[in-house]
């Protein structure tokens, strides 16, 4: 039976500036509450990209349990600094999407998600690799690559879903084409691709579903890639991943496979992942099958849905 104060050690990583200051705020109440729950709390507050990722690997001791209190971006920076055979990770959602945290079915109210902590089991998850770097919902290029680049190398301390209003306009208004190539298991599966995603989690951000099929307990990666030549095809694509059956679309390629290779003639075409900007394609990808413990909640229960 899991218990909280079995971990030698348990630290928290929290992002100062996550969800508009919220995660500051949210990591001091998740800190008390487990506290009394007896758990051997620490915690560091993020000071800049990389500081998570540098100090969780500090980490010492056989048994130790990180949760990231802030968003998806907090989370994989532990995620790349654990040592994942001596560490079990978790989150208590305080960012912009919560990708991860939606997944997993965690309470946005600090003391429902320490609770649900502290009843549930570590699952075992699929883990994404994108050149190396480590990924636990999603990759994309193209598109939602180019917005979320343009859009980091524009703000400020604070981010919210209302910032990516303005590049999502400007994206409807003066289109982009990215032409970009898919391979999957070795084999060609898309051409002139405009979208590309790659997701270990049916959920995106907000009531958006790139990979609507994908199930992080499978041993597979979700692949869905979409030409988006012209504006009935863009609102076609924006309607069915609000309606979440984007995997059902005749309008795109989408299929599951264990290795993926993004690549176009392009010149930097940007991808992100897990929602931070993260480089230019080239992108090798590859599913390491039930590679990390994430404690999540007795309800979590992946479900499976099949593409057309």
């Amino acid at each position: 039976m899991h218990s909280i104060r079995d971990y030698q050690r348990v630290l928290l990583v929290a992002n100062p500036h996550s969800g508009g200051g919220r995660a500051a705020r949210k990591a001091e109440c998740v800190a008390v509450a487990l506290r009394e729950r007896g758990a051997p709390v620490e915690m560091v507050r993020t000071r800049g990209p990389g500081h998570g990722r540098e100090t969780v690997g500090q980490l010492d001791g056989d048994h130790c349990l990180v949760l990231a209190v802030g968003g998806d971006g907090t989370f994989n920076e532990i995620l790349n600094g654990a040592d994942l055979e001596r560490c079990t990770l978790g989150i208590v959602p305080a960012g912009t999407g919560n990708v991860l945290a939606k997944e997993l079915g965690m309470a946005w109210d600090a003391e429902r998600a320490v609770g649900q902590l502290c009843s549930g089991e570590p699952a075992r998850l699929d883990v994404g690799r994108c050149n190396g770097r480590r990924f636990i919902s999603v990759f994309g290029a193209g598109v939602d690559g180019d917005i979320v680049r343009r859009l980091h190398a524009a703000r400020g301390e604070w981010l919210t879903q209302a910032n990516y209003f303005p590049y999502l306009v400007d994206e409807a208004l003066q289109p982009r084409r990215w032409h970009m190539g898919v391979e999957a298991d070795g084999s060609e599966f898309a051409v002139d691709a405009d979208q590309v995603a790659v997701g270990n989690a049916h959920s995106y951000g907000g009531p958006i579903e790139m990979t609507p099929a994908a199930v992080p307990t499978d041993g597979l990666l979700d692949v869905m890639c979409a030409r988006l030549a012209s504006p009935v095809e863009r609102m076609s694509m924006a309607a069915c991943m609000a309606l979440r059956c984007l995997h059902l679309s005749p309008m795109v390629d989408y299929t599951r496979a264990a290795r993926v290779l993004v690549s176009s003639d392009e010149p930097q075409v940007p991808y992100e992942i897990d929602g931070e900007a993260a480089g230019f394609l080239p992108a090798a990808i590859e599913v390491d099958p039930a590679a990390v413990r994430v404690l999540a909640p007795q309800s979590f229960q992946p479900i499976r849905r099949e593409p057309r």
